[in-house]
């Protein structure tokens, strides 16, 4: 009896460790929904860094070894949705070097993973897996100069019944990019400097130009207009007139003052000139 459950409880162990070592490998998909939000009429840049084209996700756990694929479909995603979001969007190799690109960009976009994180069934309680993402992302001007950065995160869920399961934990990561490009195609578009760069395509460098534009004609209006515009020499062209303006009645007033110092310096020589006509 002991002979024949010795084999057994021999092979039972050893698929017991065969199960502590394996590995769960598993690739997402590019799986986005249409975004509900009308077409901005711009030309955008994406620069894709080749940690994020080629990023994997590697974690131990529970004697299960974690490889999840993320870089390659959220290239695909991000181009898709990009596309749906505005008129043209053009790949790039430098974020930084881009102010010789013709038709000129209106701004570019740089993604990083910042992180990705699952809880296991085994971490809570329930038989879920429950995945988190996190990205950043930076945005330049038509110029290459770096404007904001924004993070998104997105959260999926998908029961599961063992550690070792693909299929849950694949789902649970595709939902949490949906959710993630779902939050970034409403909310990016009503960033203050997303905003700013749609309504002046040439960058924020051209912003200050146009204040000291009317500088110029800023003396037609009086001394106020040049306190409006510090930053540019107009204060220093406005100064100018208004130098002469308080100038002349200082220069008047000291010189009927220099009449007092005669007055009580000349008492001795009145005195002098009767004395000769007396003689």
């Amino acid at each position: 009896m002991n002979i024949r459950t010795l084999p057994i409880h021999a092979v039972a162990m050893a698929l017991a460790l065969l199960a502590g070592c394996t590995g769960t490998k598993l690739a997402t998909q590019a799986q986005l929904p249409t975004p509900l939000v009308d077409k901005v009429p711009a030309r955008v840049g994406i620069y894709y860094s080749k940690e994020f084209r080629e990023y994997v996700y590697k974690e131990t756990r529970s004697e299960i070894d974690y490889e999840i694929t993320l870089g390659p479909a959220h290239v695909q995603n991000l181009d898709w949705l990009l596309n749906a979001m505005f008129s043209e969007v053009v790949k790039v190799e430098d974020p930084t070097k881009v102010a010789d690109i013709k038709p000129p960009l209106v701004m570019v976009l740089e993604p990083h993973f910042e992180e990705y994180s699952f809880l296991s069934p085994k971490d809570v309680a329930g038989e879920a897996f429950i995945v988190t993402i996190r990205y950043l992302l930076t945005l330049y001007d038509g110029t290459g100069a770096r404007v904001d950065a924004f993070t998104f995160t997105g959260y999926g869920r998908e029961k599961a019944r063992t550690l070792a399961s693909k299929e849950p934990l694949k789902i649970a990561t595709q939902r949490a990019m949906r959710d993630a490009g779902a939050k970034f195609a409403v909310e990016f578009p009503d960033q203050e400097s997303v905003r700013l760069l749609l309504n002046n395509p040439l960058g924020f460098s051209a912003p200050p130009a146009a204040t000291t534009g009317p500088a110029p004609g800023a003396p037609a209006a009086g001394g106020p207009a040049a306190t409006g515009s510090p930053a540019a020499g107009a204060g220093q062209a406005v100064a100018a007139p208004e130098g002469p303006q308080p100038g002349p009645p200082p220069a008047e007033v000291p010189a009927p003052a220099a009449e007092k110092p005669p007055q009580s310096g000349i008492p001795p020589p009145p005195p002098e000139p009767p004395a000769s006509t007396a003689g």
